[in-house]
């Protein structure tokens, strides 16, 4: 079991590869029975026996290509389904060409084509595709989207393990952070509040001969550089983070390079922390790494503008199915408290351009107003129907109408009041150049049920790394974190 808890990474990788083929295959045969539904008796599974195998093979080969097997710890796992639809693209349009290149030479054909046909006859023989010409074509696009859909669900369901065991203890890496400034408080606070991320951090690490035996968040700060074969020895530290920005590149390389010796893996907290949340790419210039911003005017605009039919696409239908409910909900609210149905506040959108906000009035008419929201549902200021409301969103759906006047988006960062953008840093202020969003990265983590304010990292992350699959997959998550019933937003 120790050497289990010590190999935990590697054992859950192999684990993946197999479930991953298994999962491969059930989508096979899912589209193929699928297709049999939908035009019996046109196709024999028998013939695709092989061609099964040849899938399962190009998906695994893909996955890997793509880093689905590269352990990384991830608080919200949007990337991978990201990974997951460009490797599974990429296999399809591999076996479409194996299947193509593998295919027999026709007797009338030229004599290249004969000459690639021997080339590849072992290939061809090896895997028994003879039935190549009477694959189907729709079938074959039916069996990649089923695996699509199969191994989103798969990922997503490991990812839920994988979290779940983390915060149990099981397989938990103990690390330690050198540096005990402002950046390593930032990544203890992160560490400390993500469990799930697999990490059990113990302590710190300063070459400041003052700060050792003392205390920083009540953990310990164990010492420097002199004493890191020991302290790593002592505690187990597997993994050690860097976080002291103010170093000479020397002394920085001094401390990796002994991390390497002692075979302690790391990983460095670069000084330029909030530069590299940017989408920049690393050119080189002969020897010399550029950090380079790439041109994505042109690419942004179709982004605006595919963005905007979806939310319409999917905001308008939405309204007119739901308009029953939303009667209802105006009338309980004035049955159940005086004053209006509808709540209108003034809030901050793109560009720093107020806006007047609709949401169903959750708190009592002379308690509205600009104060701090409730943060939890014991507030007195909110009324009974208003914490029904807010523990189930309903108060929220007036929105849709703010994303049909284009004051809003589906997707983007929470609007905040003007008092509180006030206080916003200059980094803060990049919420600013997007569209707000009635819903966003923030409200599908597991950090929703804390004040916004204290996790803006989500919303800088979504303004870098916008795109309709980004947005896509967030929406998912909100209808499936709606379900469950998620805690009320702010």
């Amino acid at each position: 079991m120790n050497w289990i808890r010590r190999n935990f990474d590697t054992c859950y990788i192999v684990g993946q590869v197999w479930l991953d083929g298994l999962s491969v295959l059930l989508a096979a045969w899912l589209g193929f029975f699928l297709f049999d539904l939908i035009a019996p008796n046109i196709a024999y599974i028998g013939i695709y026996r092989q061609l099964m195998v040849v899938i399962v093979a190009m998906c695994l080969a893909s996955f890997w290509g793509f880093g689905l097997y590269r352990w990384q710890k991830s608080i919200l796992n949007v990337e991978e389904y990201r990974a997951l639809f460009k490797a599974t693209l990429v296999a399809f349009v591999a076996t479409a060409t194996a299947i193509f290149l593998l295919k027999a030479a026709p007797p009338e054909s030229v004599p290249l084509e004969h000459a690639i046909y021997r080339l590849l006859e072992p290939i061809h023989h090896a895997l028994q595709l003879d039935s190549i010409e009477n694959y189907s074509r729709p079938l074959f696009l039916l069996i990649f989207g089923c695996i699509f859909l199969i191994m989103v669900v798969q990922r997503s369901l490991m990812f839920k393990l994988l979290n779940y065991l983390h915060a149990k203890g099981l397989g938990n890496t103990k690390v330690a952070i050198f540096g005990t400034g402002d950046m390593a408080l930032q990544l203890e606070k992160k560490l400390r509040l993500f469990p799930t991320l697999g990490y059990h951090f113990i302590g710190f690490l300063d070459n400041d001969a003052d700060m050792h035996g003392r205390t920083k968040r009540g953990y310990p700060v164990f010492g420097g550089l002199d004493d890191l074969d020991e302290i790593t020895t002592t505690h187990d530290i597997r993994r050690v983070f860097v976080a002291m920005p103010q170093l000479e590149e020397s002394e920085l390389l001094s401390i990796c390079d002994s991390l390497t010796d002692l075979e302690i893996e790391h990983q460095v907290l670069p000084r330029l922390y909030n530069f590299f949340k940017k989408s920049y790419t690393v050119e080189n210039l002969d020897s010399l790494p550029l950090l380079t911003s790439p041109e994505r005017r042109r690419t942004r605009l179709v982004y605006t503008f595919a963005k905007r039919l979806m939310d319409l696409a999917i905001t308008i239908p939405g309204i007119l199915l739901i308009m029953p409910l939303l009667f209802l909900t105006a009338a309980l609210v004035r049955l159940t408290s005086k004053g209006p149905a509808l709540f209108q506040q003034y809030r901050i959108g793109k560009g720093g351009h107020a806006f007047r906000m609709y949401k169903f009035r959750s708190m009592y008419v002379d308690m509205c107003g600009d104060a701090p929201m409730p943060t939890s549902s014991h507030d007195p200021r909110i009324t009974p129907f208003g914490k029904f409301m807010r523990h189930t969103s309903l108060d929220d759906l007036p929105q849709l109408w703010n994303v049909i006047k284009g004051d809003m988006s589906l997707v983007g960062p929470r609007p905040e009041q003007s008092f509180i953008v006030k206080e916003y840093s200059d980094i803060d202020k990049r919420r600013l150049t997007v569209k707000p969003g009635a819903t966003g990265l923030w409200q599908v983590s597991n950090a929703r049920a804390r004040p916004i304010k204290e996790y803006f990292d989500y919303d800088i992350y979504y303004v870098e790394n916008q795109s309709i699959f980004l947005d896509i997959t967030i929406f998912i998550l909100t209808i499936f974190t709606l379900l469950k019933i998620r805690q009320p937003t702010l």
